[in-house]
């Protein structure tokens, strides 16, 4: 299933400017604090860096997999019920509408 919903979040996936944009703007941080840190705050500042990457894709994937499920619960609903007919409720109405009427002419 991870693999089948991973596949999925690729194939309508879109790359926004703003997401590149922050993204490039986080690379160049991230380049010039590790300048200026010695070899092993260098070695820690990866290690978090690569942590927050992976939960950034555990938490991408995660709300895309939600959405999808919710998708698929909507669909089912609808698949459930009939399609809507505007020409089916005027029909119904305008049927109850003469019921009304003749009811109505009847106890007169």
């Amino acid at each position: 299933m991870y693999d089948y919903m991973k596949a999925l979040q690729r194939q309508f996936e879109t790359d926004s400017r703003l997401i590149q944009d922050l993204n490039d703007e986080v690379n160049h941080t991230h380049k010039e604090l590790s300048s200026r840190l010695a070899k092993e705050d260098r070695k820690l500042l990866l290690r978090l860096v690569d942590m927050e990457d992976n939960l950034r894709g555990l938490a991408t994937l995660h709300s895309f997999t939600c959405g999808y499920r919710l998708a698929c619960g909507i669909h089912k609903e609808l698949a459930e019920e009939p399609m809507y007919s505007y020409a089916k409720e005027e029909e119904e109405r305008a049927c109850r509408k003469a019921q009304a009427n003749d009811e109505n002419d009847t106890e007169t």
